[in-house]
């Protein structure tokens, strides 16, 4: 990640990541981090997490009341993958707000990715994408490549994507500023936050940060008024009141 790279200096303080997982990043700030922490919900990753990273300090946290397993603030708090878009509005705002106000040291940086709402609207609708005689015979093709096994678990999978869908699509809504979607991931499993780049610097500032800088997956700068392309996008942030110019 280009991001780890342009704040060496803050990574290599105090560094916590919100939803470490099985710690594809936790071990890369292990080696250049004073003190590493790492928090995920799922006490077998914070396990694994132990015994592969003795030097962090992982603990089993949720990410909606981190007050009760972080302590003290960090020079970077870290939160990839889009996890904060498991939250609805509300969640998100309230969770943005305690890490400013808790855990986040002064002249600190807030690293964290999320759906971009421009690619999703951006995409044609499926109905579009391929239309209907060829995308039969595209499914059918591609049925009949398979072994009978791998058949029937694809006949499976679509049956729990199709309850799934209709299970959590009547939940799906569109703001003003943002969307919660019922997206393909996890078989249509999970709602997720989309909000687009100037959105979401409008919210930050709202909550009391200032936004550094937003960046693509593959670190092309997204300057204001630009919405960028990719299905995601990292922002990095900071407290509004910092002594000044930022970076």
């Amino acid at each position: 990640m280009l991001l780890l790279v342009r704040y060496r200096e803050q990574f290599s303080g105090r560094v916590v990541e919100i939803g470490c997982g099985a710690g594809r990043l936790l071990g890369y700030l292990v080696e250049i981090a004073e003190r590493a922490h790492g928090i995920d919900v799922s006490s077998t990753m914070v396990q694994y997490c132990r015994t592969a990273f003795p030097a962090a300090d992982v603990r089993q946290g949720d990410l909606r009341a981190l007050s009760g397993v972080l302590e003290g603030a960090f020079d970077v708090v870290l939160a990839s993958d889009n996890i904060l878009d498991i939250l609805d509005d509300g969640e998100r705002r309230r969770v943005l707000t305690e890490i400013r106000e808790r855990h986040l040291a002064p002249g600190g940086r807030l690293v964290f990715s999320t759906h971009n709402l421009a690619h999703l609207d951006a995409r044609p609708p499926a109905s579009e994408s391929v239309g209907g005689v060829a995308r039969a015979i595209d499914l059918l093709r591609k049925a009949l490549n398979r072994s009978p096994a791998a058949a029937v678990r694809g006949v499976a999978r679509r049956r729990r994507e199709r309850f799934n869908r209709r299970r959590l699509g009547r939940l799906e809504y569109r703001a003003g500023d943002h969307a919660v979607i019922n997206d393909e991931a996890h078989e249509y499993g999970l709602l997720h936050y989309y909000i687009r780049r100037d959105d979401q610097q409008r919210q930050l500032e709202q909550l009391g940060f200032a936004l550094i800088e937003c960046r693509e997956l593959d670190g092309t700068l997204v300057g204001p008024g630009r919405e960028g392309i990719g299905p995601s996008l990292y922002y990095v942030a900071g407290p509004a009141n910092l002594d000044g110019p930022m970076p």
